[in-house]
């Protein structure tokens, strides 16, 4: 079973499972695009990863629980992609390009709870 979650959390601090998450889920979004046969992209956004200490505990704890949630659905896309590939069937297009764009979306939201716009 594929999962995100870091062996060792790479920051100190009651967010820094959510940092590692999306973190995890950004390098999931470099895979999708792989698969799609384009060169990675750096998602467009703020910085989550300085702004998260510094956000009040009820921003933490969204950003966590948007965290778990975007970095359980990257898994289950990069889960199914390497299910196809091993079956020796090709990923069709459409889901690739339905996957990567729920990724950033993910990303995008909660990266935009720290610049007041989700």
């Amino acid at each position: 079973m594929i999962h995100f979650q870091p062996e060792q959390p790479a920051l100190a601090g009651p967010y820094c499972e959510a940092v590692d998450r999306l973190r995890s889920v950004r390098k999931a979004l470099g895979l999708v695009e792989m698969f799609e046969g384009r060169p990675r992209r750096d998602p467009d956004g703020i910085t989550f990863e300085a702004l998260l200490p510094l956000a009040t505990p009820a921003l933490q704890e969204c950003a966590d629980n948007r965290s778990v949630a975007a970095a359980g659905a990257a898994a289950a896309g990069i889960e199914a992609l390497i299910g196809t590939e091993n079956a020796g069937e090709k990923t069709h297009p459409a889901a690739l390009k339905v996957l990567s764009e729920a990724l950033r979306r993910d990303l995008a939201g909660i990266e935009g709870l720290f610049a007041g716009r989700a």
